[in-house]
């Protein structure tokens, strides 16, 4: 039952950058993105790359500010490095280290206790309430809002068909 919960994560990890993709590609898209939403993707690689650190027990000096001032062109990079580093820390993700807890440090330096699962949960849902954003400032901008509920996610990798 653990590792069919892990593969689950996995699984919602995935979901979760293939939903921010399309909101990256549907930006990128636009001729002139809202700035607001580019600030909120910023945000959504911030929070993807500093859970991912305390995670692992690295180095936060460079997680200062969690609104920082990327370009759509870096957030793009950083998204993609950043999958890659997820997927390599959820391969080797065990059941016991689901329930371990640790101690990291917020953006203003106080120390929190958290439990893995619970970290792993508020990253992928942090992105979905951030969409949700990106949704009503690409459509005022006149762009296409991308379908990324998860059973478009499922219908897009074939888990799901119509018959």
């Amino acid at each position: 039952m653990a590792d069919a919960f892990i593969e689950q994560i996995r699984k919602n990890f995935e979901y979760d950058y293939w939903a921010n993709d399309q909101y990256m590609k549907a930006l990128m898209e636009m001729p002139q993105p809202p700035e607001k939403a580019v600030k909120i993707f910023s945000h959504i690689i911030f929070a993807l790359g500093v859970w991912l650190a305390r995670l692992k027990k690295e180095d936060l000096s460079g997680f200062k500010d969690p609104n920082p001032s990327h370009t759509l062109a870096e957030c793009r990079q950083k998204l993609d490095e950043l999958h890659e580093k997820w997927k390599r820390y959820l391969f080797a993700l065990t059941p016991e280290q689901l329930s371990a807890t640790f101690v990291a440090p917020n953006t203003q330096g106080k120390l929190s206790e958290h439990r893995v699962q619970n970290v792993l949960f508020q990253v992928f849902t942090h992105s979905h309430y951030h969409r949700g954003q990106l949704a009503t400032l690409v459509h005022q901008g006149g762009g296409k809002r991308p379908g990324t509920d998860y059973i478009a996610y499922a219908y897009a990798t074939g888990e799901s068909k119509f018959v």
